[in-house]
């Protein structure tokens, strides 16, 4: 326990009872160690140096560095001459610094060879002094100890001053005072959470309240052992967790995350992914329900990496409960906590033999916590702040009657577990009245594999509140770093068309005002703090600043000296909406807005360009322009050069479907498999008559012969059935359906069964070149097809937007398009049902529309023609929806 009310007492004490042990574990070239002994020596010299120079009680001092002893030696010795120490962002540039230092009036800053260059001049002419740890002498030379004559220091005095924002502004330094770290630390030590026994990892700037209390104060205290871990990479960290037996991690969500994703992803790779998924299943049950931790022994060979470790400590940011539950599921203690540098930081943590995932925990000894009326977080207790340095107003606008208004929302729950809603400000009011907590959004969209980071913002379009004179939004927008890796490995072609999906997906399990309306994809990380917290403001100004880039885009000259290089950017400049500069990190559809049908085009191209014909999954491998001149070269046999002229639609639909003889066998049937499929049909459309009550409206619309289009709305895995049931057979004999390859091939049941309902297996996702092909193969023969423009199933029944590529089929191949709106469907067996439901259908066929028929004179110059021409047919089935 903690009997003095200052740090460097304790320290002191600490020091004298574990002279001998390990004080630190740091890596420079080799692993080295510091004992508690030389800890403090080294402390009591620096303390010794800063006193001859004039340091004096209250003087600032700032710490500009790296986590190294030498921080944590410098950090005593300020505290102990009685002057304030200034933990300082070591990553902050020379403006920023010197913007802290003035409004902190520092007296000197240590500083270290890395970040020597942006201190020195940040103090140029102030009359700061600067004391670098690299060139400092005090490890060799010897100065005045001054641990006997140290200045009275009170647990009211000022121990640090902290800036946690306004660093290019005016910012705010939050006042720490001996009494505030020493009780919040006692805290700490009284849950039983750290023990002399233990070895600290870490990994957190040091300038952190987090970091600094959980990886330094509470560990000195108790005389525990720290690490530094010696870099960021997860290879240096797992390194230095197995090779010096550390036994806490403290860390941030994204660093859990890291681990939690990498260890999954190497199970999915594994040659019994299926029976180690299920088993981390069972495990994370087992755990949960029985407190049995199976995981352990099941991923034994995961834990290898973490031999010695008891938990992992998660703050500073909210942990998705996704994460914990892997993480636990997989044998490891996961302990969330939480707490602002306003409050030193902790005042709640997850207690070790009873963690709630989604929870920050229960409130530390000596801290109350109360939810206000708004929903806003209170806390009070020794460890809370005396207030803002030089900002008395801040400080009134934060505590009132000696409760601290975090700023945060959150509940309590009947055992007094803390859950975090979000941040006050960050709180989104639509126009409807509904609060959303973002993060609460962000937490059911992040279960998307193909989802790596997540922001979710007010909509683009917003609504205005003229009385108000507001701009209120209306729905929710996203910005969204897909997971390139998992696109590649899953070789999805369309990222934005996958997403639009699984989003959709997600948000039929929300309340309508929490739902995803819009999103923006974003190639690189997002902004976030050192801790992991999204700067939500910087966020927001993305797409904009994304449109900007081409602006200030340069040729990528390496990429056009390359003669594959240069031919493949001949083959996307074509394809552009304004000539810009080409790059080869440039991802085609993130940066170069490829969609479905420009990749198409893209890759037919590349085969005129190089006289090859490219394997189908190629575009499903490629992300990158870069990748596309490498798969070139590495993997494909280029012939001889030709014209670069991009190829028309018509030649694309032109060409043979992979897999398709010349014979055309796929329209031959015998008298007995015709007589099996007459069979199959009238069963069909006698189960539809009985059992659903099939009443069918214009079929007279429907082309007695010839080849045609018949173009459908699409809510349930029976349209494609109900729309057979609907036509007669000698409609029927002609009709052909595309099928998802999953679903109708493998297998010689599926396959026959595929062939009897006149279904084609492709996978428009992966294959949509095949697909459009297949269909245009299908009408050049004379033959009908039932293709559904939506590209998919719609989540809530409603008519969705219509993809472009039924305009080029039905524009290119001059073909008749019959609209087609079924009812009814959706309520017998909508989107993730697995049993039939009782409901009357009905399927209503429209007059025959043409390319001819539609007025192409009223299209926007920022639509094309296929696009125009599948919007109008939309309008055409939605007008059917109301017959």
């Amino acid at each position: 326990m903690i009997n003095s009310n200052n740090i460097p007492s304790v320290f002191k004490s600490s020091s004298e009872k574990y002279k001998d042990f390990v004080a630190f574990n740091y890596f420079d070239d080799s692993w080295k160690v510091m004992t508690y002994g030389d800890f403090f020596t080294l402390s009591d010299k620096i303390a010794g140096f800063l006193a001859l120079n004039g340091l004096k009680k209250g003087d600032r001092v700032a710490i500009v560095s790296e986590n190294r002893p030498e921080w944590c030696a410098a950090y005593m010795a300020v505290l102990m001459c009685g002057c304030i120490a200034v933990p300082i962002d070591a990553q902050l540039g020379s403006d920023e610094l010197n913007n802290l230092f003035s409004d902190s009036e520092a007296r000197a800053v240590f500083y270290s060879s890395k970040t020597e260059t942006n201190v020195i001049n940040a103090i140029e002419g102030s009359g700061i002094k600067g004391i670098n740890f690299d060139g400092l002498a005090i490890h060799n030379q010897g100065y005045s100890e001054l641990s006997s004559g140290s200045p009275e220091i009170s647990e009211d005095d000022i121990a640090s001053i902290i800036y946690t924002s306004g660093t290019t502004g005016k910012p705010k330094g939050v006042m720490l005072s001996h009494g505030n770290f020493c009780s919040d630390a006692a805290a700490v030590i009284q849950s039983g959470l750290v023990s002399h026994d233990d070895n600290v990892l870490s990994i957190l700037p040091l300038h952190h309240t987090y970091s600094f209390m959980c990886t330094f104060v509470v560990p000195v205290f108790q005389g525990s052992v720290i690490t530094f871990s010696p870099g960021l990479k997860s290879s240096q960290i797992i390194s230095a967790i197995k090779e010096r037996n550390v036994t806490i991690v403290v860390s941030v969500p994204r660093l859990l995350e890291m681990i939690a994703s990498g260890i999954l992803s190497k199970i999915k790779e594994s040659g019994i992914s299926a029976v180690l998924s299920a088993m981390l299943k069972i495990s994370g049950a087992l755990r949960k329900k029985l407190g049995i931790n199976t995981g352990k022994i099941v991923f034994k060979a995961v834990h290898k990496n973490f031999p010695k470790v008891k938990f992992f400590a998660s703050g500073g940011a909210k942990l998705y409960p996704s994460v914990m539950n892997d993480m636990e599921s997989l044998g490891f203690k996961v302990l969330e906590g939480y707490g602002l540098t306003e409050t030193s930081p902790v005042i709640t943590f997850n207690p070790a033999d009873k963690r709630k995932s989604g929870s920050a925990g229960k409130a530390l000894p000596g801290v109350e916590i109360r939810i206000a009326h708004d929903g806003e977080i209170m806390a009070k207790g020794p460890m809370v702040m005396k207030g803002y340095y030089r900002n008395p107003s801040a400080t009134s606008e934060i505590i009132k009657d000696g409760w601290l208004f975090t700023g945060d929302t959150g509940h309590l729950d009947e055992e007094g577990y803390l859950f975090i809603t979000g941040r006050k400000k960050e709180v989104i009011v639509l126009s409807s009245g509904k609060n959303i907590y973002p993060e609460d959004v962000e937490n059911a969209y992040m279960s998307i594999p193909l989802i790596k980071e997540l922001c979710v913002i007010p909509s683009v379009t917003a609504l205005t509140d003229g009385e108000a004179g507001l701009t209120v939004p209306d729905s929710l927008h996203a910005v969204i770093v897909p997971d390139l890796d998992h696109a590649k490995k899953e070789l999805i072609g369309n990222i934005a068309e996958a997403l639009k999906w699984q989003i959709n997906s997600v948000s039929m399990r929300l309340p309508e005002h929490m739902r995803i309306k819009g999103f923006t994809l974003h190639s690189e990380p997002l902004p976030r703090t050192r801790l992991g917290k999204l700067k939500r403001f910087m966020v927001q100004g993305l797409a904009a600043a994304k449109s900007d880039e081409s602006v200030q885009r340069k040729e990528d000259k390496s990429l056009l000296d390359d003669e594959t290089g240069r031919r493949v950017v001949e083959c996307i400049k074509p394809l552009m909406p304004e000539d810009i500069p080409v790059q080869s990190s440039d991802n085609l559809e993130l940066d170069l807005g490829f969609d479905s049908l420009k990749r198409i085009e893209f890759i037919s191209s590349l085969e005129a360009m190089f006289n090859i014909s490219l394997p189908e999954t190629f575009i499903s491998e490629v992300q990158t322009v870069g990748d596309v001149v490498e798969k070139l070269k590495t993997g494909v046999v280029i012939g001889k050069a030709k014209s670069g002229a991009l190829l028309s639609w018509k030649d694309i639909l032109q060409k043979q479907p992979p897999g398709i003889d010349s014979k055309g066998t796929v329209f031959s049937f015998g008298k007995i498999e015709t007589m099996l499929i007459y069979i199959l049909f009238m069963l069909q459309k006698i189960f539809f008559k009985l059992f659903y009550r099939l009443n069918v409206e214009g079929a007279s619309n429907i082309p007695e012969k010839g080849a045609f289009v018949i173009a459908p709305n699409h809510v349930s895995h029976l349209d494609g059935f109900v729309i057979a049931a609907s036509v007669p057979f000698k409609t029927f004999k002609n009709l052909y359906f595309l099928g998802f390859q999953k679903y109708f091939a493998g297998g010689k049941i599926r396959s026959c069964f595929a062939r009897a309902s006149h279904v084609i297996p492709v996978d428009p996702d992966t294959y949509l070149h095949a697909a459009l092909q297949m269909s245009a193969y299908v009408l050049r023969n004379e033959k009908a097809i039932c293709v559904f423009p939506e590209g998919g199933r719609s989540f809530d029944g409603n008519l969705m937007e219509f993809k472009k590529g039924i305009g080029a089929l039905s524009v290119e191949m001059r073909a008749s398009v019959v609209p087609a709106f079924i009812k009814g469907t959706f309520k017998a067996l909508p989107k993730g049902a697995w049993f039939l439901k009782r409901s009357k259908i009905t399927v209503r066929f429209g007059l025959p529309v043409t390319s001819s028929d539609i007025d192409f004179s009223l299209k926007h110059e920022k639509i094309d023609a296929y696009q125009f021409y599948a919007d109008e047919l939309r309008k055409k089935v939605a007008e059917l929806s109301n017959g």
